[in-house]
């Protein structure tokens, strides 16, 4: 499963970060809010303009973090259409969410009093009051953290752990120096059967014989199955797996492999049998200039 990025928007006080920073401490995720931003993106602008040129360059970073880790976005987020662009620019397994908690239960809490300087005319364009927060319809779901629906901030964090969960997977470990048609039969036969993939990269050391590092196996099965249900990481090399009673799991062996697709060998391929190597990973070899296009 891809890393997610979680958007949450409302209200000043309404809890987004509160919640954010449960969430991430329980499921292991990156909290971008107006703290941890400060340092990257300084904004005094809260024209429309200025906050979707603000949101936006957040949301680019939100994306580029979101190759790492998954991450939790807390910012306000007042108007529909930057919501939207929002979307549009995040990976397709983005959530928005509406923590949908009233304003006047936001202004009880006004723990920074802005609300009472918003009243006053000491702050404009103060979401809420000054300035509109548009109901949020794009949004994929609704926390009320108001306190009314008698949820505490760990139930609200429940809600989300359906996001986070992840289905058993198989996996298959191995050199993969390169990725050629036979290890695209064996991954391509997990995922026939509903599987979800875990690509196990032994960290065997570069050599003339194994010239390509774990990183660029890495990247090179990334671009082969980017969009699909296949993960990967690098691992130690290892010289044996040893198991007890299998607890929980199967060690199988693949004995239906067709003769052609057997006979396929990675000395081959980096002895220049490029015919073994599908054009997603020749494209790949083609940009990092490991192999020549002619």
């Amino acid at each position: 499963m891809a890393n997610r990025i979680i958007w949450f928007t409302g209200l000043s006080g309404a809890g987004k970060t509160t919640i954010a920073i449960a969430a991430a401490e329980r499921y292991g995720c990156e909290v971008l809010d107006g703290d941890t931003i400060r340092d990257f993106f300084s904004n005094k602008d809260f024209s429309h303009e200025g906050r979707e040129r603000h949101l936006l360059g957040i949301a680019r970073m939100a994306k580029m973090i979101s190759k790492h880790t998954h991450v939790l976005c807390s910012f306000i987020t007042p108007y529909e259409n930057v919501r939207e662009k929002i979307l549009e620019i995040l990976p397709d397994n983005t959530i928005m969410v509406h923590i949908s908690t009233s304003l006047e239960v936001c202004e009880k809490r006004d723990a920074k009093g802005l609300y009472a300087k918003a009243r006053s005319g000491e702050i404009s364009n103060f979401t809420g009051i000054s300035d509109p927060f548009d109901e949020p319809k794009c949004a994929h779901i609704s926390l009320d953290s108001s306190g009314e629906a008698g949820k505490s901030v760990d139930q609200l964090v429940d809600q989300l752990a359906h996001l986070f969960e992840k289905p058993k997977a198989v996996l298959l470990p191995g050199r993969w120096q390169p990725l050629h048609l036979g290890h695209e039969w064996l991954i391509q036969r997990e995922l026939d059967q509903g599987s979800r993939v875990v690509i196990g990269i032994r960290d065997t050391p570069i050599t003339e014989a194994d010239p390509f590092s774990a990183d660029v196996r890495k990247r090179m099965i990334e671009h082969r199955y980017a969009g699909e249900d296949v993960e990967t990481l690098i691992m130690p090399d290892i010289e044996a797996i040893s198991y007890g009673r299998k607890v929980g799991y199967q060690v199988r062996e693949a004995d239906d492999i067709p003769s052609e697709v057997f006979s396929v060998s990675a000395t081959g391929v980096r002895g220049g049998n490029h015919a073994n190597v599908s054009a997603k990973v020749m494209e790949f070899m083609i940009q990092e200039g490991i192999w020549d296009d002619e």
